[in-house]
């Protein structure tokens, strides 16, 4: 094997293991953000059933919504 063949096979599986690297790093984001959605999820749903006693679903409004008082 000559030195040119070294070094490009040796380069090649460098960037390989970088891409592989960057690519995991970027799954395990993915998979945080999906868990952290789905655990506020799951505390709305709690809060909800114990304030309204799965009789009501919480929804915000706007301020075009409320009365005027004057």
């Amino acid at each position: 094997m000559s030195l040119a063949d070294y070094l490009s096979s040796h380069k090649s599986k460098a960037s390989e293991n970088r891409l592989g690297k960057m690519l995991t790093a970027l799954g395990c984001r993915c998979i945080s953000l999906m868990e952290a959605v789905a655990e506020a999820r799951i505390h709305r749903a709690m809060i909800e059933a114990e304030l309204y006693r799965k009789r009501y679903s919480h929804s915000s409004k706007n301020d075009d919504d409320l009365p005027v008082i004057r």
